[in-house]
């Protein structure tokens, strides 16, 4: 009788591990169908563009000079800012990208920097061909490539509008937070989005997406975009040296720097910004706009992080004023 009672807990987690294999499974055995079906169910509504042995995908609508070019946040893609890239495609050429690992595009090196981004952008640019110079429109993460590339290829850029962006000298404060185990914990986000995990947790919450939330799952939740970031994580230091060698930003490009007016949407679910973020991020923009004699800086009101999503039209806005000054 008592081994009887002994051996029920062992059973109930024989099959309790069984079940949560057979899930596992199921769910990997999705994930990988998602991902090989991906070009089948959704082809790029782009084109893909060779910079040199890998793919970029790019989308351009509109027509007319000067061409903004958006540079998505860190799980942004070519297909974020919608109708801020709509209302300002109405006035002039507009055209995205997706970064190496996301959406469309291939996957790069194991180990990724700031100055490999750039260098993409600019090859994209030469190979599409695009015509300089150009309004770059970067969001989150995607400002620190906007601001080496600028950096870099000034005689290209007509003016900046920046989104709740990261800079550079964010990166030097966040370099303590990239520990060994940080990184590693950053890292194996590539094996649970290869199981299906992603998915099934929906961490950004895509499926209350209200345009095509299947392939919005489909595009994020693939081990490729997880590499990306993790790469980024590891090449931190290496980009921060691309930083300290790179010419100083161009004093006279006209730039435009809008703050979100709260944090929401800058972190996955289940996960928070430091309590110091909201003033140290207000303290780096308007660092930024100063390196610039046409700089301006505001906070856009009812923003979240992403505020191409939050606030569209104010977006749209302040690249089309700025192409109005320049014109």
């Amino acid at each position: 009788m008592a081994r009887s009672i002994f051996k029920r807990p062992r059973r109930w987690l024989a099959i309790g591990l069984l079940v949560v294999a057979a899930i596992l499974t199921a769910s990997a055995a999705y994930q990988a169908w998602c991902v090989r079906s991906l070009h089948t169910r959704y082809p790029p509504p782009g084109r893909l563009v060779d910079i040199g042995g890998r793919r970029l995908h790019l989308v351009c609508i509109g027509e007319g000079a000067p061409t903004v070019i958006f540079e998505a946040s860190g799980f942004g893609n070519s297909l974020s800012s919608l109708q801020a890239r709509n209302e300002i495609a109405t006035k002039t050429q507009v055209c995205s990208y997706d970064r190496l690992g996301t959406g469309w595009s291939d996957p790069g090196p194991e180990t990724i920097t700031i100055g490999t981004l750039a260098d993409d952008l600019a090859k994209l640019i030469e190979r599409a061909p695009l015509r300089p110079p150009f309004v770059l429109v970067a969001s989150s993460i995607g400002g620190v490539t906007a601001e080496l590339f600028a950096r870099r290829h000034s005689e290209h850029v007509a003016g900046l509008v920046f989104l709740d962006p990261a800079t550079s000298k964010g990166l030097e404060r966040a370099l303590p937070m990239a520990t060994r185990v940080n990184v590693s914990a950053l890292c194996a986000a590539k094996m649970a989005a290869r199981l299906g995990l992603l998915r099934l947790v929906d961490p950004f919450r895509l499926r209350a997406s209200p345009v095509n939330a299947d392939r919005a799952m489909t595009l994020m939740y693939r081990p490729e975009p997880m590499a990306t970031g993790c790469g980024l994580a590891h090449g931190l230091r290496a980009s921060l040296d691309e930083f300290r060698v790179a010419p100083a930003m161009r004093f006279d490009v006209p730039m435009t720097v809008l703050t979100a007016e709260t944090l929401e949407n800058l972190l996955p679910m289940g996960f928070e910004a430091p309590a110091n973020a909201v003033r140290d991020r207000k303290e780096l923009h308007q660092i930024m706009a100063s390196q610039s004699s046409h700089g301006t800086w505001r906070v856009v009101p009812g923003s979240d992080h992403l505020i191409a999503s939050s606030q569209p039209h104010a977006v749209a806005t302040a690249v089309l004023d700025m192409i109005a000054t320049l014109r």
